[in-house]
């Protein structure tokens, strides 16, 4: 495994700190924010919580970052949840206090962007920090 450069560092410090979604789309195809399983997304030292509206962690497990591919890449491997021993290969932005987070449904390949060629079931998660919570 190669070694963190700074640029995954600053990265990684970029995204420590609560999560809230503000917009999502499956493919091009909008979907409400209420209807979404995560209502806050928390990471922290590589590590990640989804809870959902009632607070409850529906999903955990730990991730990584890499700053120096371009798109950014993150790859979660699911610990307790829905994706336990799983691994799920994303992209991401994030520019300041948004995170933009997309993965393939089909969890057969890590997106090349993030808009989905015709035969792609990406979802797309918008979110903004929740600065209510201390990062």
């Amino acid at each position: 495994m190669k070694a963190k450069g700074r640029s995954t560092d600053a990265l990684e410090r970029g995204l420590e700190g609560s999560w809230l979604p503000v917009a999502a789309f499956v493919s091009d195809r909008e979907v409400p924010v209420g209807e979404l399983r995560v209502a806050r997304l928390d990471l922290r030292a590589g590590h990640y919580e989804i809870r959902d509206g009632s607070g409850a962690v529906v999903d955990s497990g730990d991730y990584r970052v890499d700053a120096d591919v371009l798109p950014r890449v993150m790859d979660m491997v699911g610990v307790d949840g829905p994706y336990a021993g799983r691994k799920l290969e994303a992209i991401i932005e994030l520019d300041g206090d948004a995170l933009t987070v997309c993965y393939d449904l089909d969890g057969s390949a890590r997106p090349e962007s993030m808009e989905p060629d015709e035969d792609q079931l990406l979802l797309r998660i918008s979110y903004e920090r929740d600065v209510r919570r201390p990062s």
